[in-house]
Formats: C-alpha cells, structure tokens, sequence
C-alpha cells in the first residue's frame, strides 16, 4: 500500500514538473486612486482572438494571477463595486513571459468604463530568468536563408554559433535544418527545445528537430540563465518554440519563394560564363480559422522545399606506375606493387570493391580483372606525381514539412490542444565519380514525427493541473540506392 501511494505521489507530481513550458503568466496588483489595495476585485483576462476568457479575484493584498496562459494577445478587465471599470486592451503575452500588469482604478460608477489601449510594459519582475523571445514580425520579417527560423537564436545575447562533428552531421545523420549552437559557452549539445511544451530534440545528435516553418510558427523563447529547475538536465540553454492556432476568424496564406539563376543579376567583375547553380524552390500555404466559435479553432499549414546544386570534388586517379603494373601483369609480364586504394576503386580484383580487401599486393594474372586491363590500356595517362580528377555532381533535395493543430474548449475550466508535425528530408542518389563501379550514392531519407496532447484545468485560481504528453520519433536511413 505504501509503494502504491509513493507511486501516485509521484505521478500527480509530473505536471508540477512540466509547469508552463511555453505558456506565461499575468499578475498585478489593483490599487485605488491613493493607492491601496482593493481587495475582492473581479479580474478577467480574454484572447482577443477567440474569446476565451479566465477570471479570478484579487486577494488580501490586492494581488492577482493567471498562470498557464497561452502566448498571445488580451484584453484585461477589472471590477470592483464604487469604482468604474479597468479595461486594458493589447495586452500582449509572450511565450514563457511572467508579465506584470497593475491597475489603478477610478471612483466612478462601474457602468462607466476606463479604458487603456496602450501596449502594457513587457516587464518581469517576479522570476530571474534571463530570456529572449524571437516573436511573428521579426520570423515572418527578418531574412532568412532557407527559411529555417532556428538560425534566429543567434539574435539572443550569449548565443553563437559552435559547429561541431559530433553533433552537426548534415543531411547524413540528422535534418539540415539542425543548428549547432552554444549558449554562454555550454557545449552544443546541451541545449533543451522544445515543441508546445513537449520534447523537441534529436536524440541522436541532441540538436534540435526542424522548427516549424516561419508561417506555422508563432515565437519562441530562450531561457539563458536562472532557468527553472524544471529544465535542469540542460545547463546550455532552454528553447520552447509554440505554434500557431487557430482563431474566430478565419485566416491562411499561399507563398512560394524562389532562387534561380534566371532572376538573379550579373555581377559586373564575374566571369561572362559563370553562373549560379543554385536552384531551390518554397511553396505551401496556411489556413485557420473556427470550428466552433468561442470554443473550437483548427489550423493546418504545408512547406515543400526543393533544392538543386552543384557539388564539387576531386579524386586521386591511376597514375603511370599503377597503369603500368595493371598492363603488365601476368605469366610473362614484370609483377609490381597496386596501390589497394586504387584497387578498390577501378574494381581490379573480381568481387572485391571494399577497403577490407588488404593491403598493396604484387599484380598476376589471376588478381587483376580483364575488363580493368582492357578500360586502362584504351584511356589517356595521367601526368604528375600525384594525379587526381576533378568532378562535379548534381545535388538533389527535397524538404517536407506539416502541421496541424486543434484547440478545443471543452468547459469554463477545461482547454485541450492536440498538435501533430511531420518533417521528410530526402536527399536522391546520383552518380558519384568517387565510387565509381562499386555503387552511387546512397539515399538519405530522414522522417520525424512529433505529436502532443495538452490539458488544462483549473481547480481554483491557485490550483491548476497542466498535463501533457508528447510522442517523438524520427526514422533516418541512408545507404547504397537499391
């Protein structure tokens, strides 16, 4: 009986753990026109885009909160009897903001109403966090190669960029959207994200998953220093990136951003005949809006990105020894010593074209393959002490990436928000000089999938169970193309 109780206590203390990754705060205290406290005020606090609202009282000491508040735009009201009504509009929160907002108010009648529109003072002055929050305007305006709004962190002081080959392995291991960062000079890898308040990192690298494209992202923060103990196993920094939601309105955009060769101009000193082969290519759209007004809201957004380039290479290639000691090989012919990394490459030993084969060998009849003998006695010979090859190959890439989310009211008290992302990198095979007849390059096909469920309710203004599950997995394959 007492393990059973240990184990509830333990689980009924997991939201406590996880308290309002991404999500905000509102307090203040309500004073009269001299400045004391007014007790038994009514407050409320109501999203401007949808409607929901919360309310609660001031205490002994004229304080209120609302905690677990989603990120977004408000309009605060208060009542109390002989005095007209506050009413503060624009009040906007952000994403792990504890803001503070006090009201003054006025003897009046509490039909009459004063109200603010000015922005209320984005000011914390209840926790010690050290946090930066990149918002919409600056993701949707700022320029941003490729897109990939991650690359914004660097905007946040301490942040710089430290690449690292432990943990930026490119499109082989990991998405190329993946940023390697470091936060007040933590290792790269130490840094939390996460997605809605659910788990957003690579396990395999512990870099950050694909942020969601600019036009389904809302913001994201980053927490630097004096970070909750919630976050603890992260000395490098905490990320919390929140999505877009749906509202009484319906809204959505179509885009497409495009990089060509075609529209770019020549600069003046370039050579007549070079040119840009980068080509890469960014459409989808978004759209949301209500389901239900004032209780059920819906978004959905859509990112393709194709990307075509040029890669450049060399390879060391047969020199005249090596051609030589392939030629002459044989019963009457004079044995010499084959480079294996040569070997490997041209295919001379029958069924062998990996580095396992062994070391240098002595050239004979029965090793060197005859199609070999046959391609290098028809082909130039290559000069210098050290021959090699330069190549180019094509680069292919294609880059997918969804979202939807729902927001449902279910009552006075009760918020549910389930959200699913979907990100597939694709990198296609081509024909790579540097392999030659062994095989091209191999396929790198990258799928993460990244869902969450998210519940609040509230028991009282001081008792609030925020409760979230989140399901991550990612699914890299890489290889020869069959």
């Amino acid at each position: 009986m007492k393990k059973l109780l240990l184990v509830l206590c333990v689980v009924l203390a997991v939201p406590a753990l996880t308290y309002a990754q991404g999500l905000g705060s509102i307090a203040g205290t309500v004073t009269d026109p001299q400045g004391a406290v007014v007790t038994s005020a009514q407050v409320k606090a109501t999203e401007t885009g949808t409607g929901i609202a919360r309310s609660t009282t001031t205490d002994a000491q004229g304080y209120y909160i609302f905690n677990s508040m989603r990120p977004t735009e408000y309009t605060v009201s208060v009542d109390a009897p002989g005095f007209r009504t506050f009413s503060q509009t624009k009040v906007t929160l952000l994403a792990d903001q504890s803001l503070t907002l006090n009201a003054k108010l006025v003897v009046g009648n509490p039909t009459e109403v004063v109200e603010v529109t000015g922005n209320a003072v984005a000011v914390d002055t209840s926790t010690p966090t050290i946090r930066q929050v990149i918002e919409q305007e600056r993701i949707s305006e700022l320029p941003l190669n490729g897109r990939n709004a991650a690359t914004l962190t660097l905007l946040v002081p301490g942040a710089v960029n430290s690449p690292n080959g432990g943990a930026d392995q490119g499109a082989t291991k990991t998405f190329p959207s993946a940023v390697t960062y470091a936060v007040n000079g933590a290792r790269q890898n130490t840094i939390s994200y996460q997605l809605d308040g659910g788990n957003y990192v690579d396990e395999y690298t512990n870099v950050n998953q694909p942020f969601p494209f600019p036009d389904a992202l809302q913001e994201f923060s980053v927490q630097t220093t004096n970070y909750s103990a919630q976050y603890g196993e992260n000395a490098g920094g905490v990320v919390n990136v929140v999505t877009r939601s749906g509202t009484n309105a319906f809204h959505g955009d179509l885009f497409e951003f495009v990089r060509n060769p075609a529209f770019n101009a020549q600069n003046f000193f370039a050579t007549p005949t070079a040119q840009d082969a980068v080509k890469r290519n960014q459409y989808g759209g978004t759209i949301g809006g209500p389901i239900i007004h004032n209780k059920t809201y819906f978004f959905a957004g859509y990112q393709r990105t194709e990307f075509r380039n040029l890669a450049l290479g060399s390879q060391k290639v047969p020199g005249q020894t090596d051609i030589n000691n392939f030629l002459n090989a044989g019963p009457f012919g004079t044995p010499g010593v084959i480079d294996p990394a040569v070997a490997k490459m041209i295919g001379v030993i029958p069924g062998c074209n990996v580095a396992a084969c062994g070391a240098a060998f002595n050239a004979n009849a029965g090793k060197v393959d005859p199609s070999a003998k046959f391609a290098l006695s028809g082909g130039s010979i290559p000069t210098g002490s050290n021959p090699t090859f330069a190549f180019s190959k094509p680069d292919s890439e294609s880059f997918d990436s969804g979202m939807g989310r729902l927001d449902h009211t279910i009552g006075k008290n009760d918020n549910l928000t389930l959200r699913y992302e979907y990100d597939r990198f694709i990198k296609k095979p081509v024909f790579n000089p540097l392999l030659l007849v062994a095989y091209t390059d191999g396929t790198f096909n990258i799928t993460a999938q990244n869902a969450l469920i998210h519940e609040t309710h509230i028991f009282s203004p001081h008792f609030i169970n925020d409760a979230r599950t989140s399901f991550s997995r990612e699914i890299a394959l890489r290889g020869p193309s069959p």
